[in-house]
């Protein structure tokens, strides 16, 4: 049983992966993941032998995946506050920090009742880090949160 686990564990991380190269890379592949496994590409044969169940279940994962675009990761809150000015504050905080960094990616989100300005797309809390520290001066109440990101580069 541990075994089919870690099987499944195995293969739905490798079909995320397989998702996103398709979307990145546009080439032609079989959305099933066992598919693909088993065409033969560099002239081996793979054969699998499973319960049906699990390749269909391994196939609503791939479509609840590919339904929703983009990836957990973390963005860098640099405005979050309530009251009758925060709309027009969080505008000014938005436009401010595009007018600084023009090629950082700015969010703004109203979150009953907060007004909410976070920036960038990171992978990793790591990632994110690195411009925190650089922001800290001028955005002394910004602070690191974890989101649901667009893409990031791969650079």
């Amino acid at each position: 049983m541990r075994h089919i686990v870690l099987l499944v564990a195995f293969f739905s991380l490798y079909s995320q992966k397989g998702v996103a190269q398709v979307a990145v890379e546009g080439r032609d592949v079989p959305a099933n993941i066992m598919a693909r496994i088993q065409s033969p590409s560099s002239g081996a044969v793979v054969t699998i032998k499973q319960d049906d169940r699990l390749a269909k279940m391994l196939d609503f994962h791939v479509i609840q995946n590919a339904k929703r675009a983009g990836m957990h990761g973390f963005r860098i809150r640099i405005f979050f506050d309530l009251g009758q000015k925060s709309r027009q504050a969080s505008q000014e905080a938005m436009e401010q920090f595009m007018e600084k960094y023009p090629d950082m990616a700015v969010y703004r989100t109203f979150d009953s009742p907060y007004y909410k300005v976070s920036v960038g797309d990171f992978r990793s809390r790591d990632n994110a880090l690195k411009l925190y520290n650089q922001l800290k001066r001028e955005y002394p109440n910004a602070f690191i949160v974890p989101e649901w990101v667009n893409f990031p580069r791969l650079d």
